[in-house]
């Protein structure tokens, strides 16, 4: 099993799982994590600049991501989505989740994804609004070498 360094995370969701979540062996299916990461990453950018967000002018869209499923997910096991940002570009930046047992702090499983911002009238990607940017560089204390 991969070894994962433990890492400060400023923003987590609670998850519940859901009974449709689960697979034939009793395990929560793959597919599934991926809605949960899509809910952090919803819960951070709310979180981060709640009336920055437009979903409109501006969205923020998967251009990437890779997982490590480190460990199964059961049915009503307590977890959380820990996200946070790690590098921003010019129209793109980078997310690190995990999904952690509340209860014991195993790490399930993690998440890299790289995200764009989207102008949804052009339909072409767009610059990092200078408010999100601002607003997450201040969260999560990222310096100009992480830009």
């Amino acid at each position: 099993m991969k070894e994962v360094k433990p890492e400060i995370f400023k923003s987590t969701l609670p998850i519940q799982i859901r009974f449709n979540d689960v697979d034939a062996l009793g395990h929560i299916n793959n597919n599934s994590y991926f809605s949960y990461f899509d809910l952090g990453k919803t819960h951070y950018f709310e979180k981060v600049k709640p009336f920055a967000v437009s979903w409109t002018d501006g969205l923020v869209v998967v251009a990437h991501i890779s997982a490590d499923f480190l460990s199964p997910i059961y049915y009503k096991e307590a977890i959380v989505v820990d996200t946070k940002v790690t590098k921003l570009g010019d129209k793109s930046g980078v997310c690190l989740q995990q999904i952690r047992n509340v209860k014991t702090g195993e790490i399930k499983c993690r998440c890299e994804s790289v995200f764009v911002t989207f102008n949804a009238h052009t339909q072409s990607s767009m610059p990092i609004p200078d408010a999100w940017r601002e607003a997450i560089s201040h969260f999560e204390g990222l310096d100009e070498d992480m830009q």
